[in-house]
């Protein structure tokens, strides 16, 4: 629990600094930020498992992306941070499916699909527009694989620490959202608001996910 208290501080402090604009204090709490997550999954047992040593890796690649974007006027850095986030979305996919539900109905089944396919459409219409042309197949492809991690993680089991799992993915889509809303349509420290609680929450939760049953 001490742990859990000391991130939760620190991502609060890396939310001041991002509303203050203080790059300084962004470019020490977010690397702080991302090892943080990194010592609650090894805390919580990531490495004793394969469905924890994917997330531990997915969180290593999240981590590495961290770094990366930590610079909003270098093109070339947050392309590579978006590659790096990609890998980490696909490993997300991979551990999702060794927990994929024995039970699932065909409801679950087609309805996360639904769920996945719409939300990743209407991302990728309203950004659009509003892409450089350069971007426009990658963040088509990163919308794609962001949606690919909301479907499965809709049809895993749901048992134990798993359920944690679901609500990660889902504030990992919507932190991911509200950066492409600040880098392409609105930039504003406030979207930090919603970016920086939902992103480290999700990747806590990731963490969390793996503690054995």
């Amino acid at each position: 629990m001490i742990l859990v208290g000391l991130y939760l501080l620190i991502v609060l402090a890396l939310m001041a600094a991002e509303l203050k604009q203080d790059k300084r204090a962004q470019y020490f709490f977010k690397p702080l930020s991302a090892l943080g997550f990194l010592l609650l999954a090894i805390q919580f047992g990531a490495l004793d498992t394969d469905f924890g040593r994917l997330i531990f890796v997915a969180l290593i690649a999240c981590a590495i992306g961290d770094v990366f974007l930590l610079s909003r006027n270098n093109h070339s850095f947050f392309k590579t941070g978006m590659v790096a986030f990609a890998i980490g979305h696909v490993l997300y996919i991979l551990a999702a499916k060794q927990i994929i539900s024995q039970n699932l109905s065909v409801w679950v089944y087609f309805g996360s699909w639904a769920f996945g396919l719409m939300t990743g459409l209407a991302t990728f219409y309203f950004l659009k527009s509003k892409l450089p042309k350069d971007m426009v197949w990658s963040v088509g492809l990163y919308t794609l694989i962001i949606s690919a991690m909301l479907v499965y993680a809709l049809q895993t089991d749901f048992v134990g620490t798993h359920k944690y799992f679901v609500l990660a993915a889902i504030f990992f889509a919507l932190s991911d959202m509200f950066v492409a809303r600040d880098r392409f349509v609105k930039p504003s420290p406030k979207n930090a608001l919603i970016i920086t609680p939902f992103y480290f929450g999700s990747q806590a939760l990731f963490a969390l996910s793996v503690t054995p049953l």
